[in-house]
C-alpha cells in the first residue's frame, strides 16, 4: 500500500487536505484519530469518521511486532511481519533511531550481508515503510523515534518512489525533521 493510495480513500470519503494530514500525521505519530482538543465531530466530514476505525486496523496490520531481540549496545532488532506474511527487520538504534526496510529480500546481494542471500522478494510500498516508524513507536512509547535511516532490509534505490514518498509524509506530518532522515544507499547513480 501507498501512501498516494491513503490519500485518494480519504479524499473519496470527502476529506479536505486538512483532514487528509491530520489522519496520516496521527498514524505516523502512533497516536489514536480520537487525539486533539477537538471531538472530531467538530471538524470531520461523517464519511471520513466512520471510516476511521476500519482504516486505522488497516493500517496497524500494515506492520505487526513478531518478536523483538534487545542487544546490549541499547539496540533492539524488531522482526516486522507484514500484512501479506512477509517479514523484514527494523532496528531501534540508540540515540532516538529506527533504521527500516524497504524491501523484502534484496536483489544486489552484497557480500557481507544476509539479505541479499535469498534475492528480492519484494518492494514495500510507501505506507509499510512508515508502518515501521508508526509500530516502533507505538510498541516502544519509551523510545522516542527522532531519526529514521533507510538502510534496513532492501537497497532503498531500488524503490525510489515509495521512499521518497515516505520520507516526505515522515519529514512532515511524522515530526522527524528532514536532516534526520537519513538515505543509505550501495552507490546506485539514480539517487545522486
Amino acid at each position: 500500500m501507498h501512501i498516494a493510495q491513503l490519500r485518494e480513500r480519504l479524499r473519496a470519503l470527502g476529506a479536505g487536505p486538512k483532514h487528509e494530514e491530520r489522519v496520516l500525521r496521527l498514524w505516523a505519530m502512533a497516536q489514536p484519530q480520537s487525539s486533539g482538543r477537538r471531538p472530531l465531530e467538530d471538524f470531520m466530514p461523517k464519511a471520513v469518521r466512520a471510516a476511521l476505525p476500519a482504516l486505522s486496523a488497516e493500517l496497524a496490520a500494515l506492520a505487526t511486532l513478531q518478536s523483538q531481540h534487545p542487544a546490549e549496545d541499547g539496540s533492539v532488532r524488531l522482526l516486522v511481519a507484514l500484512h501479506d506474511g512477509q517479514t523484514v527487520e527494523s532496528v531501534l538504534l540508540p540515540r532516538e533511531g529506527l533504521c527500516v526496510s524497504t524491501q523484502v529480500g534484496c536483489a544486489v546481494g552484497c557480500v557481507f550481508c544476509m539479505t541479499g542471500t535469498g534475492g528480492l522478494q519484494r518492494q514495500l510500498g510507501s505506507a509499510e515503510i512508515v508502518a515501521q516508524v508508526a509500530l516502533a513507536r507505538a510498541s516502544f512509547p519509551d523510545k522516542p523515534v527522532r531519526k529514521v535511516v533507510f538502510m534496513g532490509m532492501g537497497e532503498p534505490a531500488h524503490n525510489l518512489d515509495a521512499v521518497l514518498e515516505a520520507i516526505d509524509l515522515l519529514g512532515t506530518g511524522g515530526n522527524i525533521g528532514h536532516k534526520n532522515l537519513v538515505f543509505s544507499t550501495v552507490g546506485d547513480p539514480r539517487v545522486f
